[in-house]
């Protein structure tokens, strides 16, 4: 089982990944955002990468070839902290405006093909308390924008199962394993 989480930042899918992980036996692709940050040395791409364009561009890469390698390498299951859906809404919010338009659509597609890839998709919608881990922003207005922009490349790149998780982690964890049984 191939399972996908995505949804804006800050809104509780490392919590949930983790626990769902290690509830169905499942490897866990963490999010690649953290990983390619430490490699690159930023430690918060918000304030790090704003006028450093060659820097974002390094960074996104980067997150997609680590998040490509993963999901490669375990090609008989995962639980994924983020998607490549993810991965293109913010090659879209920080690169697209700078990108040439083939790159850009290049990037869509592969993003877009590779969505068809995941057994399940899960969008995690906002709704916890946005915490400051001094990594991701903490400005609501961003959450929601993120938010809007995650659901629409949902719609563009239309994984074949998508599913909406809300509430606390223990609500979230019973609705995805009751959508799992049903499936079984």
């Amino acid at each position: 089982m191939r399972i996908g989480l995505c949804g804006a930042q800050g809104t509780g899918k490392t919590t949930l990944s983790k626990a769902l992980a290690k509830e169905l036996g499942l490897p866990l692709i963490e999010e690649q955002a953290r990983v390619a940050a430490k490699h690159l040395g930023i430690t918060r791409p918000s304030r790090d990468i704003k006028n450093r364009p060659e820097l974002g561009l390094a960074f996104e890469v980067l997150i997609l070839i680590l998040q490509l390698q993963y999901e490669d390498r375990y090609r008989q299951g995962f639980v994924s902290d983020r998607t490549v859906i993810d991965i293109a809404v913010y090659w879209s919010k920080w690169l697209a405006h700078t990108t040439p338009a083939a790159i850009n659509r290049f990037i869509y597609e592969l993003c877009k093909c590779r969505a068809k890839k995941y057994d399940m998709l899960l969008y995690v919608s906002p709704g916890i308390p946005l915490e400051d881990d001094e990594f991701r922003s903490t400005n609501p207005e961003y959450q929601t924008e993120l938010d809007f922009w995650v659901r629409a490349m949902l719609k563009v790149c239309k994984p074949p199962v998508i599913f909406k998780v809300t509430g606390t982690l223990e609500e979230r964890m019973n609705q995805i394993l009751t959508l799992l049984k049903r499936s079984h």
